[in-house]
């Protein structure tokens, strides 16, 4: 007997690796087949064409579209036979992994988004570190506070770095401020992204670079997460990953705080999910759900690997290997909360915005309510999901 399982990501496989072992220890006559694709949409593609592996790697995608399009099985059945707890896994990461009462993937790792801080810089300034209540403006106001200019003008110290250029990092801002990028139907841009409230949130957002309170590009030949380590920037607004690369020392000197609020009255924050499902084409489901627990299981083992690489999808996950119990990890736990689904996971929408260099053309806040309009008269809606067209990224 054998399954096969492919990734395109060393560090995943090295996880995938151990859980072979361990599934072997108890299926002896089982082999497993670990397959190593080039990138990530080389094994989107695959899968598409009907050939991927047994157990299929999920990426957050419209899960719905992934069930209907035949790509994942249902895994319904044996969860509700085996008593699988899905009450352990956030709220929003249960709402990902399923559609219409159909489960299609098991959630393995997560990320979403938040705000690090210098605590030296807001000592020296005399501030306040920020707090969970904290809102749109007072983000502003702190990045002015913090940003330091020389007597020639140039920037030595920039209050923020609002990472503009990637659309996940602006996505949540508009939620915020009662905009979207899509209509509830996940179809209809015309009258939601070229919508005044999320024409004014990309405008609040650029205002950042046109003040000088954040760079757009250019800080340094370091990456990002090392401008802000390097003192660069007092305020970094990223992802939970950017924890990782941090040495201990280095994060006793930063604090983690949520995403600021809008005008919304329920904040919004996005998120993504990684976990694995079946094939349909899998000749042996029972076998394949045998080794999917093992990979996914909130405490048995293996998701203490998963939360080295990432964020805890589950309860259990987040005790045992303590991220509930560190104030970095935990703040982003908390922000899970907010989770809600990005317009990016709908097929078709990473095409549709990019047409053009889309954020290339956002240089100012000036230049947002012309493209987010010529986005909108371009593509009033995305077409209708069809798998055997759909985009493999």
């Amino acid at each position: 007997m054998k399954l096969t399982i492919a990734t395109h990501d060393d560090q995943r496989m090295a996880v995938i690796q151990e859980a072979a072992k361990r599934f072997r220890q108890h299926h002896p006559g089982v082999r497993i087949g670990l397959e190593l694709e080039p990138d990530r949409e080389a094994l989107v593609r695959r899968v598409q064409r009907g050939e991927g592996p047994d157990i299929v790697e999920w990426e957050g995608a419209n899960m719905g579209q992934c069930l209907q399009a035949g790509w994942l099985s249902d895994l319904s059945a044996f969860i509700e036979r085996d008593g699988v707890d899905l009450e352990d896994y956030y709220p929003c990461i249960r709402e990902a992994i399923g559609d219409a009462g159909r489960i299609g993937a098991l959630p393995v790792m997560s990320e979403t988004l938040g705000v690090f801080y210098n605590k030296a810089h807001f000592d020296e300034a005399g501030l306040s570190y920020p707090s969970e209540e904290w809102t749109w403006d007072d983000f502003r106001t702190l990045a002015a506070k913090l940003t330091k200019v020389d007597d020639q003008g140039r920037t030595t110290r920039y209050g923020v770095f609002a990472s503009f250029g990637y659309m996940i990092y602006i996505e949540p801002i508009v939620w915020n401020n009662g905009g979207a990028f899509l209509g509830e139907d996940n179809r209809t841009l015309a009258g939601h992204l070229d919508a005044p409230e999320t024409i004014e949130a990309f405008e609040q957002y650029l205002e950042l670079i046109d003040s000088g309170y954040s760079p757009r590009l250019g800080v340094g030949a370091e990456s990002w997460i090392d401008c802000f380590v390097h003192g660069k920037m007092s305020m970094y607004f990223d992802a939970n990953w950017a924890i990782k690369p941090m040495r201990a020392e280095q994060r006793e000197k930063f604090g983690a705080v949520g995403l600021p609020r809008g005008k919304e009255e329920r904040k919004s924050n996005l998120f993504q999910v990684y976990g694995y499902g079946i094939s349909n084409e899998c000749a042996d489901k029972e076998l394949a759900w045998s080794f999917l627990r093992t990979l996914t299981k909130p405490g048995g083992g293996i998701d203490k690997l998963w939360s080295v690489l990432n964020l805890a999808v589950s309860r259990t996950t987040a005790e045992g290997s303590g991220q509930a119990a560190d104030p970095m990890y935990a703040t982003f736990l908390e922000e899970l909360k907010y989770g809600r689904n990005s317009a990016y996971q709908w097929a078709y929408m990473i095409p549709t915005f990019h047409h053009n260099e889309t954020f290339r053309e956002l240089r100012h806040a000036s230049d947002a309510a012309r493209v987010l309009r010529e986005v909108a008269e371009r593509t009033p809606a995305l077409p209708p999901f069809e798998p055997a067209r759909a985009p493999s990224g």
